[in-house]
């Protein structure tokens, strides 16, 4: 059972790879590549859907001002939402662990996904060949067959053998582990959110308003002791409203005295 398991994480990550991988493709790609989807995914196929949440949820605190910049990008996000996110709940490791673990092995398959980028370039010359030659069978191998097994090979097999091997080999890591290391990934961690949230408002916030609707979230949680989700009422109806407002202030066009109005 835990073969099959680990068999659909690494579907799943490989869904979550690149948009060159034509098997996950951009939809799948921006939809899978999202901690707290990834954390809800493996919850269900691992049958502890309430800490696959709560892991998900607080990788994707970390990331969430992450994106790519024409395509490159410091962190593998399919990796952190899923093989990461599994072993986490598969080894029974807390949150902070999580997160430590989730970046050493984004950054390292963020370099093999240059590699295999590089050779997946190589199917543009056999796609356009096959185009020029009317070669319908030619040009859906070089599009969708090769690429897929490239990133089969480099993203599903690896999750696989991360996830099965994953549980002894990250107890045996945590447990040599010295305890003042351990203190150090938590206090990191308890960091990394606030850095991810800062990250999000430099992109988000573009005047004053912006820093207002965010301290009246912020007050709503902490002081009015609302949940996130009951939040969501009052922040629909004070967008309405700056919706509503936003544009009052602009003044009609004044119309030239000097044109003779027929």
């Amino acid at each position: 059972m835990f073969v099959i398991q680990c068999i659909l994480i690494g579907i799943l990550t490989t869904f979550a790879s690149s948009g060159s991988a034509p098997i996950g493709g951009y939809p799948l790609k921006y939809l899978f590549q999202r901690p707290f989807i990834g954390g809800l995914l493996c919850g269900i196929i691992l049958g502890d859907i309430q800490k696959g949440v709560i892991i998900g949820c607080a990788m994707q605190l970390v990331y969430i001002g992450y994106f790519q910049v024409g395509g490159v990008g410091s962190m593998d996000m399919g990796i952190i939402s899923f093989p990461c996110v599994a072993i986490a709940i598969a080894s029974n490791i807390d949150t902070t662990a999580a997160i430590a673990l989730a970046t050493g092995l984004a950054t390292v398959f963020t370099s093999i996904d240059s590699v295999v980028r590089l050779v997946c370039v190589q199917f543009g010359e056999m796609m356009k060949n096959a185009a020029a030659e009317g070669n319908w069978k030619k040009f859906t191998w070089g599009y969708v067959g090769l690429p897929t097994i490239f990133y089969l090979l480099e993203r599903g097999v690896p999750s696989f053998l991360l996830v099965y091997f994953g549980t002894a080999a990250v107890d045996a890591l945590l447990a040599f582990m010295p305890a003042s290391l351990m203190t150090a990934f938590a206090a990191v961690a308890t960091v990394l959110p606030a850095i991810g949230m800062a990250a999000l408002m430099g992109y988000l916030v573009e005047d004053i308003w912006g820093i207002v609707f965010f301290l009246f979230g912020f007050a709503c949680y902490v002081y009015l002791g609302l949940s996130t989700t009951a939040i969501i009422f009052p922040a629909i109806v004070v967008a309405y409203l700056y919706y509503r407002t936003m544009n009052k202030g602009a003044k009609p066009s004044e119309i030239d005295e000097s044109e003779e109005i027929i």
